[in-house]
């Protein structure tokens, strides 16, 4: 049966989700067998995935080398053309500066976000799982200043015990995330895990990852 507008019904395209993968640079080899899941599309035009992402060492330092800003101005460029960011989470993971900041960004610019654990993967310099490492994402968090605001802030150790500060890489009030189920009273604050998607790899990660990302990006809206 035709209809008036040809023979066919349109074809529907699968969104197209780009996502750049956070994660400490010592975990590398687990984070290239995520790369090469199958999962992402190999070029701009192609249907599918992409990934955006510092794989290579030496850009990363050099940058450091620049300083600060332009660290900052390197992570804000990959994390524009996104839809979610994805941290790729290893046992030290938690307390990198960088990745800390990749997760402000997702906030900032109003992106998805998630966390994969991968310490599960083995490969050829790592023949066994290692134990997983805490997510980044709880000690990034978001709190409601006095006049109403919202600030990052990132969970401290002081004194023995963990509590909230402000966060000092970027001091800005932020938007609310779509993700974002709590309210927030004025002088409170709330950990990013506490309403992102948390995953392990073993989880049939190469099967499933695209999944994910695709319900964190929805969850932010994008």
């Amino acid at each position: 049966m035709t209809g008036i507008f040809g023979l066919y019904p349109p074809v529907v395209q699968q969104k197209k989700r780009r996502t750049f993968f956070s994660f400490h640079y010592a975990d590398i080899m687990r984070v290239n067998v995520v790369r090469m899941s199958g999962e992402f599309a190999t070029s701009s035009t192609a249907f599918g995935r992409n990934i955006e992402g510092y794989y290579d060492g030496s850009l990363w330092e050099s940058r450091k080398l620049q300083g600060d800003d332009a660290l900052k101005s390197l992570i804000r460029t990959g994390v524009e053309n996104t839809s979610t960011v994805c941290v790729l989470v290893g046992s030290e993971t938690w307390q990198r500066r960088w990745v800390k900041y990749e997760i402000a960004r997702s906030v900032i610019d109003g992106k998805g976000l998630l966390a994969i654990h991968i310490n599960s993967i083995n490969h050829h310099q790592r023949h066994r799982p290692d134990e997983r490492g805490l997510n980044p994402c709880r000690m990034i968090g978001l709190g409601r200043a006095d006049n109403g605001s919202i600030f990052l802030c990132e969970r401290v150790w002081r004194n023995g015990r963990w509590i909230w500060e402000w966060y000092q890489d970027y001091t800005q009030a932020v938007p609310f995330p779509g993700y974002f189920k709590d309210p927030l009273p004025v002088g409170t604050a709330a950990a990013l895990s506490d309403f992102t998607r948390e995953y392990d790899w073993m989880q049939n990660g190469h099967h499933n990852i695209g999944g994910w990302i695709d319900m964190a990006a929805a969850d932010a809206g994008r």
